[in-house]
């Protein structure tokens, strides 16, 4: 059953790096809307470090959101989902590889980039022992 999850992520991975717009999409979406929000309710430091977790936690949502369709709907086009729901193993393996992959590709990037946004929102916060690893 690992091989079979392991096989579905390779997979699932060549496909998308294959896309590279599949994958930078949300990563785009994200920036746009993160820029947009000091246009919206105010350019002030004090005002956006107020908002800045939310308005990250949203746009991130929605970013998420954006690629999500893409989950199961390529492989249900090609009729490859069918075979592989007919295949010996638990139909939750297949759908833990794909949410697995999906964190990958458009998770991931999202929250490498958070600090850098959340430094340009003003998002202040107190110095860690994470901070530094």
């Amino acid at each position: 059953m690992i091989k079979f999850m392991l096989t579905i992520i390779h997979r699932d991975l060549l496909l998308l790096i294959r896309q590279p717009s599949e994958t930078l999409n949300p990563l785009v979406f994200f920036l746009l809307v993160i820029a947009l929000f000091p246009l919206g309710i105010s350019p002030e430091a004090t005002l956006l470090s107020k908002t800045a977790a939310g308005m990250i936690w949203v746009a991130a949502m929605l970013a998420t959101l954006l690629s999500l369709e893409l989950l199961f709907k390529l492989d249900h086009d090609d009729g490859s989902l069918e075979q592989l729901l007919l295949a010996p193993y638990p139909g939750w393996s297949l759908v833990l590889a794909k949410v697995f992959v999906h964190w990958l590709m458009s998770g991931l990037p999202l929250i490498l980039i958070s600090p850098v946004i959340a430094s340009m929102l003003f998002l202040y916060s107190k110095p860690t022992l994470a901070t530094f690893f």
